[in-house]
């Protein structure tokens, strides 16, 4: 078939559910005379659009980019970790930073009709559409896989490590090695009865079945399944606690540090990604409360048993690291210094004449009524107890802890009283931090990017985490909240300044 007279017909349309976050694009592979011989269907995703619900939005309709999501990036959209850090899982190791940042074009299939195939078609249409000009990339295929992934990615740059990589020296898959011989439970049950029973009972009992092993032979605690796995690995896997507990009272070195499995992973890696993946499902499903007691003391026990530093007791660690602090520094396990810093600052600006559009849209539309001016200078006498109470405590931000600096003045009085929450406060100054942040436009950053006291607070997981902070204060993700539409809102107020002589009566009779 000669190449040259065929052509692409693409067409682009937006995703109904997220129509700024995701395009979908149709490419037709035509010939003058036979027609439509083939097709490629693709998806284009906008990180920048997705805020913080990368993995949310990847979740909504096919799994296959479900899986692509969750394998591959975090709820930012950046790489994950273990695919970057120098190790097993990295493969060769040729993927970096680079692919947080720019668009992805996830291609779901290449079709060729069947009385067309094997003359090349599909790698033609694959070329072409490399080369449209929404892909920017060069004039061949050197897709290489991410760390030792099911996934494969193409970098339009010609210098990029990935194109140093022959064909043949690509990283194989994590389960290259591994073949599942067990075709049923019953089976696993018979060939690996530790490994099952380990995962199978998660209560008390499970202790005194692993010693029983050990009795009869004490290599049984070290013996791996067909995917590599060995019973301490096992136990973390499926969080048992008594499980992984128990194999630590032996000599575990070896098997703490083995990460030839099918997963590449040692058990205390195994156990971190199990945490993630679990905190990033109960984001998008049930909303998260923090890590259980139970993960958290078999992270601590096998941070230890491997010889690793742990700087504080067991109640501590616990305390700490609920909430996935990495500083050491967040108020309460969720607060971080920097996310402090930038809700302080969005507080203090808010105050501000000039945000009083942004101040207003987070009022619930049935308050406009009672919306006079002591009712804005009540809602900034609460912006300034805000922002005094994380400029001058290292409390966490609560509604209870805020009223402890309110004036207990007219302004506030009326606020309250014809209905103001804190919580839209603290509604207003989350979510326009959120939108300021590198989740948003960025321009925190140009404001205080430079900022001597922003640059001397540590960084921690935490500092991007709106959705906890708003959780933890009180902001219920199954309730409404702003913006509002508030174009019909306008502030009770005359010439003088006054609120309107209707109110000032309605205040009246109601002391």
């Amino acid at each position: 078939m000669d190449m040259d007279a065929l052509s692409l017909q693409i067409e682009i349309k937006n995703y109904w559910v997220y129509p700024r976050a995701i395009k979908l694009i149709s490419v037709q592979v035509m010939h003058p005379q036979l027609g439509d011989i083939g097709s490629l269907n693709a998806w284009r995703i906008s990180r920048s659009q997705c805020a913080g619900s990368f993995l949310e939005i990847l979740d909504e309709d096919k799994a296959e980019l479900h899986q692509f999501s969750m394998t591959l990036f975090d709820k930012y959209g950046n790489l994950r970790p273990h695919l970057l850090s120098p190790g097993y899982r990295s493969g060769t190791g040729c993927w970096g930073r680079e692919m947080d940042s720019g668009e992805l074009v996830y291609i779901l299939d290449v079709t060729v009709n069947e009385s067309h195939r094997e003359k090349g078609v599909g790698t033609w249409a694959l070329l072409e559409f490399l080369k449209w000009q929404h892909v920017q990339a060069d004039d061949t295929i050197h897709f290489r896989r991410v760390g030792r992934t099911g996934f494969f990615a193409y970098s339009p740059k010609s210098n990029h490590p990935s194109r140093d990589i022959p064909l043949d020296g690509d990283a194989f898959a994590l389960d290259h090695n591994f073949c599942t011989t067990t075709a049923n439970l019953e089976e696993r049950k018979l060939k690996f009865p530790l490994h099952h029973a380990i995962t199978e009972d998660k209560t008390t009992n499970i202790a005194s079945i692993i010693q029983s092993f050990y009795d009869r032979d004490p290599t049984s605690i070290h013996k791996a399944d067909d995917m590599g796995f060995t019973p301490i690995f096992c136990a973390v896997a499926s969080l048992n606690l008594v499980a992984a507990r128990k194999p630590l009272d032996w000599d575990l070195h070896a098997d703490l540090g083995n990460a030839v499995n099918a997963e590449g992973a040692t058990p205390l890696e195994q156990l971190a990604d199990t945490l993630t993946s679990n905190r990033e499902f109960a984001e998008i499903y049930l909303g998260w409360n923090g890590h259980s007691e139970d993960e958290l003391t078999m992270q601590y026990l096998l941070t230890q048993a491997m010889g690793q530093t742990v700087d504080a007791n067991i109640t501590d660690y616990l305390t700490k690291t609920k909430y996935g602090c990495t500083c050491d520094q967040c108020a309460g396990g969720w607060l971080s210094p920097r996310m402090r810093f930038c809700l302080q600052a969005k507080g203090n600006l808010q105050i501000l004449p000039i945000c009083w559009t942004a101040l207003s849209s987070f009022i619930p539309p049935a308050l406009y009524p009672s919306f006079y001016l002591p009712f804005y200078k009540g809602y900034c006498e609460v912006l300034s107890a805000i922002h005094v109470l994380l400029t001058t405590t290292d409390d966490v931000l609560s509604a209870e802890g805020v009223r402890r600096f309110i004036k207990p003045d007219r302004n506030s009085q009326f606020f309250f009283r014809k209905g103001g929450q804190i919580e839209y406060v603290f509604d207003s100054i989350t979510h326009c931090a959120r939108e300021q942040s590198s989740l948003g436009d960025d321009t925190f950053w140009e404001t205080f990017g430079d900022d001597e006291d922003w640059l001397s607070l540590p960084t921690c997981a935490n500092d991007l985490e709106f959705q906890l902070v708003r959780g933890m204060i009180g902001l219920d993700r199954c309730q409404q909240w702003g913006p509002y539409d508030n174009s019909e809102l306008d502030v009770g107020e005359d010439s003088n300044g006054e609120e309107n002589d209707d109110d000032e009566e309605e205040e009246d009779d109601e002391e």
